[in-house]
């Protein structure tokens, strides 16, 4: 059945927020349109954000609020700029974005309001308890066990964030297991809009950290009587890089950098720090490299 699409879009004031708002996103999206008659990016955003609640089709419902009628409302919710768009879901925002965006953008942050709506806070609690179950499971190198939960979560309907998290946490599965040749097919398959996500340039770049670790390492003879001390950690680091002992590399890193940071033109704290990228940092090994970094910096 289509419905008039009208029904989806209205203008809203203050006093009736909390009903077409907060109260009807308990069971529906409502995209909120922050704008004002002497705004110029409005009237270019406005037509599209209507002509997309028209295309979805009561999938979300499109809420527009002139901010010089309802400056409170507006000094309430932090609204800084205009054009402002946020998107309400059981009561709270969810995603939102500020400033002139393109056609495309915006149709990519409906697909992302839907998707995430789409998911009870229940069910999005439940994903996220096993993204951290799975990503602990990686810290801890059990990598088939963290594989295993990435997979099946990828499997589901996630929203953006959750699903490039999880598509970022399979990567890293497989750049632990040096499956590099897989990783490359892996992220030629991605779709264009989860290659921007934070979290799969993140991947691509710890991808190019340990293929240049592998390559500078087979440049490397295997058993160097090189004298330089500071070279032979460096190899060592490296080494233990590619075995994935990753506390035996960022020892021999800190004791280039304490000894001399600059050497190499800082090759040392550049490496050091590129581990850290693809380790995150939530992870223990981080944590505490990061904490004996900055003691040897600022001492």
């Amino acid at each position: 059945m289509i419905n008039n699409p009208d029904s989806f879009i209205e203008d809203v004031d203050t006093a009736s927020f909390i009903d077409k708002v907060i109260k009807k996103s308990k069971s529906l999206a409502v995209i909120v349109d922050f704008w004002a008659p002497w705004c110029e990016p409005c009237k270019q955003i406005t037509p599209v954000l209507e002509q997309l609640t028209s295309q979805y089709n009561g999938k979300v419902n499109l809420v527009k609020i002139n901010i010089d009628e309802n400056q409170q409302l507006a000094q309430q919710l932090n609204i800084q700029s205009i054009p402002t768009v946020m998107a309400f879901y059981e009561g709270q925002p969810i995603n939102g974005f500020a400033g002139l965006k393109s056609p495309e953008e915006i149709k990519s942050f409906f697909d992302e309001v839907v998707t995430a709506s789409s998911v009870s806070a229940d069910l999005m609690k439940d994903f996220n308890k096993k993204l951290d179950t799975a990503e602990l499971f990686l810290e801890k190198k059990e990598v088939e066990r963290a594989m295993e939960i990435f997979s099946e979560l990828i499997a589901s309907e996630l929203p953006k964030k959750e699903m490039s998290r999880s598509m970022s946490g399979l990567g890293k599965c497989l750049l632990e297991l040096n499956r590099l040749e897989e990783l490359d097919e892996f992220l030629n398959q991605l779709e264009e809009d989860l290659k921007s996500s934070n979290d799969i340039k993140d991947l691509i770049e710890a991808k190019k950290f340990f293929s240049n670790i592998l390559e500078l390492s087979q440049s490397e003879p295997e058993n160097s009587n090189n004298s330089d001390e500071y070279e032979n950690k460096l190899h060592s680091s490296r080494r233990s890089i590619l075995d994935r002992n990753y506390d035996n590399a960022i020892d021999g890193y800190l004791f280039i950098i304490e000894k001399n940071s600059k050497w190499n033109n800082g090759v040392a704290k550049e490496e050091l720090l590129s581990l850290f990228s693809f380790l995150g940092n939530n992870n223990s090994i981080t944590i505490n490299g990061r904490s004996r970094l900055l003691n040897i910096l600022y001492k």
